[in-house]
Parts: C-alpha cells; sequence; structure tokens
C-alpha cells in the first residue's frame, strides 16, 4: 500500500499547479463576408483557462455564421489581457479550421480579436476570421460576448 500516498501526493501536486477552472462565454452578433458577399447573424461559443502566473488565456472557439449557406470555424485561440475586471480589454489570435468560402470546402483559417469589457461579465467583441485557401472567405464580426 506504499502507492496510496504516492498518488495522493502526485494528485495534490496536480491540484495546486492546475490552471483556473474554465471560463465558458456565449456571444451573438453581426457577421459580414466577402466571399459568398453576406451580411446577417453569427454565434460563437468559447471555453478556455487562464495559464497560472501569466496573464494568458488558451480558449477553444466554435463560430457559426447565421447567413444563408451557414458556415463554420473551429479555432484554438490565445487571448491576452490588458487590464483585467470591469473597463478591462482584452486581444488575441488563432488558428483552426472552418468552411466559410463560397463553395463551402473545408480549409486552414486564422482569426484575430479583440474586446473590451463594457459591464460585469459582457463585452463588446470584434472578430476578423480568414480562411486561408485561394477561394477563401474573409469575414469580420462585431457582437456582445458574455461569460459564465
Amino acid at each position: 500500500m506504499r502507492l496510496l500516498p504516492v498518488l495522493t501526493a502526485c494528485a495534490l501536486a496536480l491540484a495546486v499547479a492546475a490552471p483556473a477552472s474554465a471560463e465558458v462565454t456565449v456571444g451573438g452578433g453581426v457577421y459580414t463576408s466577402h466571399s459568398p458577399s453576406a451580411t446577417g447573424g453569427a454565434v460563437l461559443f468559447s471555453t478556455g483557462a487562464s495559464i497560472p502566473k501569466v496573464p494568458v488565456d488558451i480558449q477553444a472557439t466554435a463560430f457559426f455564421s447565421l447567413v444563408k449557406g451557414g458556415g463554420y470555424a473551429l479555432t484554438g485561440e490565445v487571448r491576452g489581457f490588458t487590464g483585467g475586471g470591469f473597463g478591462g480589454t482584452y486581444f488575441g489570435g488563432g488558428l483552426g479550421v472552418g468552411n466559410l468560402s463560397t463553395d463551402k470546402s473545408t480549409g486552414p483559417v486564422v482569426t484575430v480579436f479583440g474586446g473590451k469589457s463594457i459591464a460585469p461579465f459582457t463585452s463588446i467583441e470584434l472578430r476578423l476570421i480568414k480562411q486561408t485557401q485561394t477561394n477563401g472567405a474573409t469575414a469580420g464580426f462585431l457582437g456582445l460576448r458574455f461569460s459564465f
């Protein structure tokens, strides 16, 4: 039974070193794309956790276009902070896959974004998404993001 104290010590070490609990965010807003030319709504869902002792979050985001023809982008992102709490701003970028293009082919996606807190657990976010293949779309998003 010497294994039990070792396993307990390992579990405690992991609990102390583990990042903060995951944050879930939901957002909605206006979406516009150039290829195909479309304007309408979009939603995004993110989950992530902060890296201990560094003002950075690692997050995964699912972005869905609600315009005719739809489309999606799934990205892994890094989000940094320039100020915490109410009134703080953030910025970030990420890489992933998506199908926002005219022919709905799936390809690599790059995203950059920034936001500003406007109320507790609420921020306004501006996001640019680029599908990088030849026929890929460039799209923009402006919306509200709610954190839980």
